[in-house]
């Protein structure tokens, strides 16, 4: 019974406070945030590779997608083809390319 008188006036005293501030203004306690953060900004690189099967596409995939930076990853293995989104302030194409490489691959950018 305590604990439930005691949830109860933790409530209340939430609510007050909350509504005494209201009139006030917002606060970060009680108000909803206004704003969304900005996105950070993104680059894409797509790359020509010479991965022959299954293990290759997982091989990247598990690997690239952890480098630093890294956003989105689309590995495809009919094409050879590796589409990585990233942010370019954490990274760049040469790193990219020079982590494909790492794994064992050839590496050729595809531009278009």
């Amino acid at each position: 019974m305590k604990k439930i008188v005691f949830a109860l006036i933790v409530i209340l005293g939430l609510g007050l406070c909350c509504q005494a501030n209201a009139s006030a203004g917002p606060s970060a306690a009680c108000a909803a945030p206004s704003a969304k953060a900005p996105k950070a900004k993104t680059a894409v690189v797509t790359f020509k590779t010479s991965m022959r099967c299954h293990n290759c596409v997982k091989k990247i995939t598990e690997n690239i997608s952890f480098e630093k930076g890294v956003k989105d990853l689309s590995v495809s293995l009919d094409s050879k083809i590796v589409k990585i989104t990233y942010d370019p302030s954490k990274t760049d194409e040469a790193t990219l390319a020079k982590a494909l490489e790492k794994l064992g691959y050839r590496v050729e950018k595809v531009t278009r």
